[in-house]
């Protein structure tokens, strides 16, 4: 796929972080509205369609790690729903596993594919987009990306893990702290390689975090005053 192809289609990566930034949103609504941090449905499936057009998108652009990274969250998602349905509905853990594995692999070898297509081995590449000059990015400024898309990404691998142990889903302190770490090295990352398919998610996304941190730190407060007096 030439360059102006991969120009011409950028746009539509646009579409994956509105879906995140509408999940964000509806999620910090409604916990405004119970006056606590809260899930639902809508928003895993929100997740997973976004999660599902990002790794499409990461995919044409040629950016591996961020495609690998949506592959793997694709399925916290998608568990995370399994999780919302009867216990006796409940996929066994060893097919979720089965799951990453797969989807991880698939990503991988779709790349070297298209990298033996297109005669590169330059699996990191600076998305074409029309206000792309061709400049490159040093290892380091990369290196840093990953750092802040890994946290960002771990915050759901960490909200699965717990889910699983708990079977059910939620978002607890720890998924809304890395959120906020994990977006504000990304903010930096994405704004160096001027990106702003992947600046939106990360800037939308980090009111809500700080929101939902708040929100459960004053639900802490009633149960603290109780368990002094």
């Amino acid at each position: 796929m030439s360059d102006n192809w991969r120009e011409g289609l950028y746009i539509l990566g646009f579409l994956p972080h509105a879906l995140f930034t509408g999940r964000a949103l509806l999620q910090w609504m409604i916990s405004e509205k119970e006056k606590k941090s809260l899930v639902t449905p809508t928003f895993w499936k929100l997740s997973l369609a976004g999660n599902l057009f990002l790794l499409v998108h990461a995919f044409i652009q040629m950016q591996y790690h961020v495609c690998v990274i949506q592959a793997a969250n694709a399925v916290v998602s998608w568990r995370n729903l399994n999780l919302m349905k009867p216990q006796t509905d409940q996929a066994a853990f060893r097919t979720v596993v089965l799951l990453f594995m797969f989807s991880i692999c698939s990503v991988t070898l779709g790349f070297y594919g298209q990298a033996h297509f297109l005669e590169t081995s330059n699996w990191f590449r600076i998305p074409s987009s029309p206000w792309h000059q061709g400049e490159e990015t040093s290892f380091f400024w990369h290196c840093l990306g990953t750092i802040g898309l890994a946290l960002f990404a771990s915050r759901f691998w960490i909200q699965w893990w717990c889910a699983e142990k708990h079977k059910k889903s939620y978002l607890g302190p720890l998924f809304w702290w890395l959120s906020a770490v994990g977006e504000c090295l990304s903010l930096v990352y994405f704004l160096r390689i001027f990106d702003p398919v992947h600046f939106i998610g990360p800037a939308f996304g980090l009111i809500p975090a700080i929101r939902n941190l708040m929100l459960i730190a004053q639900a802490k407060k009633p149960l603290q005053v109780k368990q002094e007096a």
